[in-house]
C-alpha cells in the first residue's frame, strides 16, 4: 500500500476498560478526533490478556471502526500510552499513523515448524530507506536468527520491536497481521520511503572500570583480558570500586561488548549488554550469556539499577530527538516487564521520559515485552530489561 498524504501525523489512545467493545469505542473515538476524521494508513495495536476470548477480534474491530488500511500488533503483559504505563490492569493501546509517501507492508513470518521464513519473505530493495518493526511470539519464533540474517543481508536496515508477552506457553500469545490474529511466528511491518524510524535503546546499565580488550576468547567464554586471566582482571576491577558499586555488581553482574570494533571509548548505547553467567575458577574464565566473541573485542563491566537506567534513557532519547530534527510525530515503546515500578519505584517511568523528551501529548503506544528489539552499534539485537523506542519522523 502506497500512501500519498502530505503530512506525517500520529494519534494514540489507551483504555483500561474491562469491556472490550467499550475499550475499542473509546480508543477509536479519541483517534478519530485527533486525526480530524482522517483514516489511518497504519494501526499498531497492543492489548493485555485480560480481554480473554475477545482478543482474536481486537484488530479486526479497530480496523473497521477507524478505517485503517493496515494493522499490526500483539498481546502484552501490560500496555503503555502517552506518558503512562498501565501495569496490573486491563489495557488496550493503539497508535494510528498517516504516513506520507510511504509504502507500508505488514507481513506474517511463519515459525520454523510451519516452513519458517527466508530472505524473500521480507521484500526489501533499499535497506537504507526502509524501517522494520517486528513483533514475535517468544515460544515459536527464533528472533536472534532473524536479526542475525537481517544484519548480514540487509545492512543499514533499522529494526525495532518486541516479543509478545503475558502468555506462559505456546499458543497463548496473539499477534495481529492486518485484521487477522495468529498465535505463532512473527509479524513484520516494513515502512519504505517517506517515513523513517529513529531508534532509542536503553539497556539500563552503566560501565564500571576501564574498557578492556580481550586477548583470548572462545565461544561465550573470555579467558584473557589485556593478556591477564579474565577472572583475575574482574576481581581487580571490583577491588577498585566503592562499596555501593560492588554491591550492585554482586546483585547483577553484566558485561558490555563493543559492537563497533573501531571505538575505544563509549557513550550510552554503544555497548551490547549481556549477563555474566559465572566464573570458571580452574581456567580463570568468565562465561557470558552471548557467543561468537573474537580476540580483540573490547569489553567493559557493567552494573544496572534504577538510577543508571533513568540516566541512560534520558541520554539516548536526547540523541533520538536530535536525529529526528524536531520532526518526530509519534512513537512506540517496547519496554521490559521487569522495568516499570519494580525498577524505578514509581509508575510510568519510560513512557513519561519519552513524553518529556518529545513534548506534552506526544503520541505513544506500547507494551511490556518478553524481550526487546533494537540496534546497538548499527546492528539489531534482542535485549532484556531494556526500553526500546521507535520514533516516527519524515525522511528528508
Amino acid at each position: 500500500m502506497q500512501t500519498d498524504s502530505t503530512t506525517l501525523r500520529c494519534a494514540s489512545a489507551v483504555s483500561s476498560l474491562d469491556d472490550l467493545d467499550a475499550a475499542v469505542a473509546e480508543v477509536s473515538s479519541e483517534i478519530d478526533a485527533r486525526l480530524d476524521g482522517a483514516q489511518p494508513d497504519l494501526l499498531f495495536v497492543f492489548t493485555t490478556h485480560h480481554h480473554g476470548g475477545d482478543l482474536a477480534r481486537v484488530s479486526a474491530e479497530l480496523v473497521e471502526t477507524t478505517g485503517a488500511a493496515e494493522a499490526a500488533g500483539c498481546t502484552g503483559a501490560w500496555t503503555a500510552g502517552t506518558g503512562k504505563e498501565l501495569e496490573q490492569r486491563p489495557g488496550l493501546s493503539v497508535l494510528a499513523a498517516r504516513l506520507p509517501d510511504t509504502e507500508v507492508e505488514v507481513i506474517r513470518l511463519a515459525p520454523p515448524g510451519e516452513g519458517g521464513w527466508d530472505a524473500d519473505a521480507l521484500p526489501i530493495d533499499d535497506p537504507e530507506r526502509t524501517s522494520a518493526i517486528v513483533m514475535a511470539d517468544p515460544f515459536t519464533f527464533p528472533v536472534p536468527t532473524l536479526l542475525d540474517d537481517l544484519a548480514e543481508t540487509q545492512p543499514g536496515l533499522a529494526v525495532t520491536g518486541g516479543l509478545a508477552s503475558g502468555g506462559i506457553a505456546p499458543g497463548q500469545n496473539i499477534l495481529y497481521a492486518g485484521a487477522d490474529p495468529v498465535n505463532s511466528g512473527a509479524v513484520a511491518v516494513l515502512l519504505k520511503g517517506g517515513t523513517r524510524v529513529v531508534s532509542a535503546v536503553s539497556q539500563g546499565c552503566r560501565p564500571i572500570g576501564p574498557p578492556l580488550v580481550a586477548t583470548r576468547v572462545e565461544g561465550n567464554a573470555i579467558f584473557e583480558l589485556r593478556g591477564q586471566p579474565a577472572a583475575k582482571v574482574l576481581f581487580e576491577v571490583l577491588e577498585s570500586l566503592d562499596e555501593s558499586e560492588r554491591e550492585l555488581f554482586q546483585k547483577g553482574a553484566f558485561i558490555g561488548r563493543a559492537v563497533d570494533a573501531a571505538r575505544s571509548s563509549f557513550r550510552p548505547g554503544d555497548l551490547l549488554v549481556r549477563n555474566i553467567m559465572g566464573l570458571d575458577p580452574q581456567r580463570h574464565a568468565i562465561a557470558v550469556a552471548d557467543g561468537g566473541f573474537r580476540n580483540g573485542t573490547t569489553f567493559q563491566f557493567m552494573v544496572r539499577d534504577g538510577a543508571s537506567a533513568e540516566a541512560e534513557l534520558a541520554s539516548v532519547l536526547e540523541v533520538a530527538g536530535l536525529e529526528s530534527m524536531g520532526q518526530a510525530s509519534g512513537g512506540l515503546l517496547f519496554t521490559c516487564g521487569g522495568r516499570g515500578q519494580g525498577m524505578f519505584g514509581r509508575p510510568h517511568h519510560d513512557a513519561a521520559a519519552i513524553e518529556s523528551a518529545f513534548g506534552p501529548g506526544f503520541p505513544l503506544a506500547g507494551f511490556a515485552a518478553n524481550g526487546e528489539i533494537g540496534p546497538v552499534g548499527g546492528r539489531p539485537f534482542l535485549h532484556g530489561f531494556t526500553a526500546s523506542a521507535a520514533i516516527f519522523a519524515p525522511r528528508n
